[in-house]
């Protein structure tokens, strides 16, 4: 099975058990900036059911993936789809919960990808930013958060009022940070491209 035959496969399995995945214009950008950024080594955080980091690691043919799920479920679904695509040897999977592992996370990445808990990346970033060496990417996924970032409701009661108002104050934080230059892209829920500048 080809590579995209076995991401088509992965959607399908998706769509029929309502576990999300990106849609076909962020898989599209994604791809294309690992392919431009030609990373050795890869983070990433929130692991699903492996299909972005079978899109990354297609893109990126010679590096290896750390990634990070909480779901022991969900980290053995995507083990099992990186042996489908013959991935297995360039993947490490840490089940656990990203606020408890993000911190102890060591080494240096040249490219992250953060598609984990929407009201943790303003807690997460400063770890990440240690973590990704100059010159590196740094990619954000659903950074509009239903499109609440932009138009935060004024009910205090709103069930996601609490995750938008993180989210909001981590993308101010971002595209203000002078070390990076950030650009979101309106595609899916809103996604971030960060290049590392200086440290």
């Amino acid at each position: 099975m080809s590579i995209e035959e076995e991401l088509q496969q992965l959607e399908r399995f998706a769509r029929e058990r309502y576990i999300p995945v990106m849609v076909e214009e962020t898989r599209r950008l994604l791809f294309e900036t690992v392919r431009a950024a030609r990373p050795s080594r890869i983070l990433e955080i929130g692991t699903a059911i492996g299909y972005s980091g079978i899109v990354m690691l297609t893109a990126a043919p010679t590096a290896t993936l750390n990634t990070l799920e909480m779901n022991e479920t969900s980290a053995a679904i995507a083990r099992d789809n990186f042996a489908a695509a013959g991935m297995s040897e360039r993947v490490n999977i840490f089940v656990g919960d990203a606020r408890e592992t993000v911190p102890l996370l060591t080494g240096r990445y040249d490219f992250i990808f953060l598609d984990g808990p929407k009201g943790q990346y303003i807690t997460f970033f400063p770890y990440l930013d240690s973590l990704l060496t100059v010159g590196g990417t740094l990619v954000c996924d659903n950074v509009l958060y239903k499109g609440l970032v932009e138009h935060i409701p004024d009910d205090p009661r709103h069930k996601h009022i609490t995750v938008a108002r993180n989210m909001r104050a981590f993308l101010d934080r971002l595209t203000a940070d002078s070390r990076y230059r950030t650009t979101l892209h309106r595609i899916g829920d809103g996604v971030t491209v960060s290049y590392k500048l200086s440290d």
